[in-house]
């Protein structure tokens, strides 16, 4: 755990659409047997001077990891997701996913991130689908009718969504930064170069009566029987790996 607050955190855009959608399908929400949680929040990308800091640090970084093997680490640099990791601008973009994260999970210092921690999700279509399936999917069209429209049309009036890049962001230890028990992941980074904005989609699910739930009373304390995760079931990742891309099922 880090402290609240860090010198690469990013503005802040207070955007009442967003902040809707958060209450309505990510603050603690029930849908089914499962639990959301999470928020949807916009940032400014412009250059500020906060990031000045940490962008020297990645900057040492790269320098240094050239310096320390220069046919290995050109070799890896045109193969970085976010673009050549010795450019200005990839280094840039890194610092400001960065800058996200930090701003949207305070608790928490990802400075550390590289490149590598990324991936850019090439297709629009796949990631409407993949948030569709396992946010927006029927049970919470049933509990918030015509949220999914609502979502996707909000979002595209703050972000434009087909001028994006879109990325999304793998933890090596997703239980460290989002918590033990999740059957479900998504971290989304919609980036608008243009518009100096980016949109961030972060939630995950957890069964309503896991001993996970941060909204579960102790029921091990209360009754004195042990509550065992009811989602411990081997199910079939839906993209072939434990932690993607995409949504992501915990095992």
């Amino acid at each position: 755990r880090a402290s609240a607050r860090h010198y690469a955190a990013m503005k802040y855009l207070p955007i009442p659409a967003l902040q809707d959608l958060t209450a309505t399908c990510l603050s603690g929400v029930t849908v089914g047997d499962v639990v959301v949680n999470g928020v949807i929040e916009a940032y400014s990308s412009k250059n500020d001077k906060n990031e000045a800091k940490l962008f020297r640090s990645v900057c040492a970084k790269v320098e240094k990891k050239i310096s320390s093997s220069p046919t290995t680490f050109t070799e890896k640099m045109a193969s970085s997701p976010l673009g050549p990791i010795n450019h200005t601008s990839t280094i840039q973009l890194l610092v400001k996913l960065i800058g996200a994260l930090n701003s949207s999970l305070p608790d928490y210092d990802f400075s550390n991130l590289q490149a590598s921690d990324f991936v850019h999700c090439n297709n629009l279509d796949l990631v409407v689908n993949n948030v569709n399936e396992f946010l927006l999917n029927y049970a919470m069209e049933a509990k918030n009718p015509g949220v999914r429209k609502k979502f996707w049309t909000s979002l595209d009036s703050i972000i434009n969504l087909k001028k994006c890049n879109i990325y999304s962001f793998i933890p090596d230890d997703e239980a460290e930064v989002f918590g033990v028990g999740n059957i479900w992941t998504l971290n989304y980074f919609f980036v608008n170069k243009s518009a100096k904005r980016i949109c961030l989609l972060t939630c995950s699910g957890v069964r309503k009566m896991s001993k996970y739930n941060r909204n579960v009373v102790d029921m091990e304390e209360d009754y004195s029987f042990s509550l065992e995760p009811s989602f411990n079931l081997d199910v079939p990742h839906p993209h072939g790996r434990s932690i993607a891309s995409r949504g992501t099922w915990v095992k």
